[in-house]
């Protein structure tokens, strides 16, 4: 006893570091909506295996507990930078971010850090090792007598456990492999922080990143691309020829217009108007980032592992919505404004790519007379009213046929209080809505409204000018939400849901003006409502269906939203997780929400358009890393 207690003693530095770093692993994972476990601890514990054998090597005690305390330190760094990634935006940490590292941070406004965590775990850190280095420091040129075999068994220890870190990743990642996708609907696990930790995922992405993955056999893509049409509604080509306006509407949501039922017309009078007298895809759903809502919403896809708009911004893109109106009419202008920088998310590229004539950014709307009040003045949103009024005949020409697409800005997070907005806060304060702001979500709420009023303001400038230039009835406007308010956690507040993952959460606008369309959906239904579950991947095919096109179901994860008994499934690219109106998870066996009135019927449902989806991405994954359009020629017809 007294043999094993003097070896604890003489290892005291170790077995600290190693429950410290254990227990800082765990509580950190809990931040996300983990567990206090592990479910694959095998590849966590090769990495602090190799840290402790490094350790061992050292040879003087002073620098043994300073290296202890280095290591530790450096763990709870990086596990609350990955804690604050997954509060700001919800995701977990992949080595495709680095490539939008600069975009990130350029839209960043506040470093919420998690105090109490930090401040516990330094204390726990600093304190038991500061007494062991102060009680070795005058053994700094004293060293440990390591005996040959025990720096041999750590050097053997610490190369396999290298070979083992190294091999799991590249040997998952380099060889594409059919099963994968199945596995995603069935697996047994949750998130990677779950599975093998932040560090664990971390070291585990860095190491993944780079390999060239490969997507196997190509001789079956036109077979399966080619197999069969997009769906045909009973609005097919009804609104043929028209002009088309895409408006992506950046953190949309109900609830602005729903708390405040009796004051919605007064606050959002545009938006009311076009609600009733368009269409409302009243059940439609998306949890992703920006960058991937808005290529959803022009490819109708998305791959997984990599990002396109750094990763696949070369590809060729002939089913893009613009190369898809310009093969039907080459005189058509495609064109896409939005009042940020043009490099952000490599969008003057990746534009070009899928086919519109030019990306109109901040930097060139200033010639217009739109202020940058976000990067040069007040370090805020630059505002869509001014952008709509200023850049109006630019959006919608009437010389031309047009295609523009929109990506709004007002409503961006964060949602601290804005010099720019105070003629909307004045509104509320006059209509008696959060008068007396008592608390941060309270403000984050007044300004997220006062937001959505000058978004409104914007659409009005656009729907008098189209009006007034006689557009109004030979225009289609689409209009969709990329995601829900999650910065500031702005929507588990307004929408008084405590759930980490209930649906509602990414219930989110999604409204169709189209006159014709309206009329004969009216007459057909008694009713503006869309009522069937839809997603972002469904705005490319529904285009497709009501402006008269051809398209290829398997290019597309969707359906058109007037084609009955079709319903699609988000699958995120970024989160990894499946959702319906019903349940989330991040595979059947792994739920994290369910619905009070979810049915066994239900689950069989949305497991048979899991599989579809899964079907297609396979194939999608094959078209990018390929870049198979670069040397196939695309059929249109």
């Amino acid at each position: 006893m007294k043999k094993i207690l003097n070896i604890l003693k003489e290892n005291i530095n170790i077995i600290l570091f190693i429950i410290i770093s254990i227990l800082i692993e765990l509580i950190a994972i809990t931040y996300t909506g983990c567990g206090f476990y592990l479910s694959k601890p095998l590849y966590p514990l090769m990495i602090l295996i190799f840290f402790v054998s490094l350790i061992v090597l050292i040879k003087n005690k002073f620098y043994k507990n300073i290296m202890c305390a280095l290591i530790l330190i450096s763990q709870l760094i990086l596990d609350i930078l990955f804690i604050f990634l997954y509060d700001s935006n919800g995701t977990v940490f992949e080595w495709a971010m680095f490539n939008q590292r600069t975009d990130a941070f350029g839209t960043l406004e506040t470093f919420d850090l998690k105090w109490g965590f930090l401040i516990l775990f330094l204390i726990i850190i600093l304190v038991p090792y500061g007494v062991l280095v102060y009680k070795n420091r005058k053994e700094i040129k004293n060293k440990e007598k390591n005996s040959k075999i025990k720096n041999i068994v750590c050097y053997v220890i610490m190369i396999c456990v290298l070979t083992y870190i190294f091999f799991v990743p590249i040997n998952e990642t380099r060889i594409h492999k059919d099963t994968i996708y199945k596995d995603m609907l069935y697996s047994e696990t949750a998130n990677n922080y779950q599975n093998i930790g932040m560090i664990g995922n971390g070291i585990y992405q860095v190491v993944s990143g780079k390999t060239v993955v490969d997507y196997g056999n190509l001789e079956d893509v036109d077979d399966f691309i080619y197999s069969e049409y997009t769906d045909k509604s009973d609005f097919y080509g009804i609104s043929k020829d028209n002009n088309l306006v895409l408006i992506l509407i950046e953190s949309g949501e109900w609830y602005p217009l729903t708390m405040y039922p009796d004051k919605a017309e007064i606050l959002y009078p545009n938006l009311t108007k076009m609600i009733n007298e368009g269409l409302i895809a009243s059940n439609f759903y998306q949890k992703e980032k920006t960058d991937v809502s808005e290529a959803f919403s022009v490819l109708g896809n998305y791959p997984t592992g990599k990002y396109v708009n750094y990763d696949f911004y070369r590809n060729s893109y002939p089913y893009a919505l613009p190369n898809l109106l310009k093969y039907y009419d080459k005189d058509i202008v495609n064109r896409s404004f939005h009042a940020n920088y043009g490099n952000f998310y490599n969008r003057y590229k990746l534009h070009k790519a899928w086919g519109f004539d030019s990306l109109t950014a901040i930097e060139e709307m200033k010639e217009y007379g739109v202020e940058d009040t976000w990067k040069h003045k007040l370090g805020e949103r630059n505002l869509d009213s001014v952008t709509f009024d200023k850049m109006k005949s630019e959006m919608f020409p009437t010389d031309k046929r047009f295609f523009s697409f929109i990506l709004t800005f007002s409503m961006h997070g964060y949602y601290g209080k804005r010099k720019t907005l105070e003629p909307y806060y004045k509104i509320l304060d006059d209509n008696g809505i959060l008068v007396d702001v008592k608390n941060d979500n309270q403000e984050y709420l007044k300004t997220y409204m006062a937001a959505m009023m000058d978004f409104d303001k914007a659409l009005g400038s656009m729907m008098d000018y189209l009006e007034s230039t006689n557009q109004k009835e030979d225009t289609t406007i689409v209009m969709f939400s990329d995601h829900n308010t999650y910065y500031n956690s702005l929507s588990y507040y307004a929408k008084d849901i405590k759930e980490k993952f209930n649906s509602e959460l990414y219930h989110i606008p999604m409204i169709i003006y189209d006159t014709k369309l309206t009329e004969k959906y009216k007459s057909m239904y008694g009713s503006n409502k869309i009522e069937k579950f839809t997603t972002t991947s469904d705005i490319v095919p529904t285009i497709i269906d009501i402006f008269g096109l051809n398209g290829w179901k398997n290019m597309y994860f969707g359906s058109s939203v007037f084609v009955p008994n079709k319903e699609s499934i988000v699958f995120s690219r970024n989160y990894g997780i499946f959702i319906s109106d019903k349940l989330v998870g991040y595979s059947l066996n792994s739920l994290t929400y369910k619905s009070e009135d979810l049915t066994e019927e239900d689950l069989k449902d949305f497991e048979e358009r899991a599989l579809i989806h899964l079907e297609k991405l396979k194939y999608i994954d094959k078209i990018y890393y390929s870049n198979y359009f670069k040397d196939n020629e695309y059929r249109y017809e």
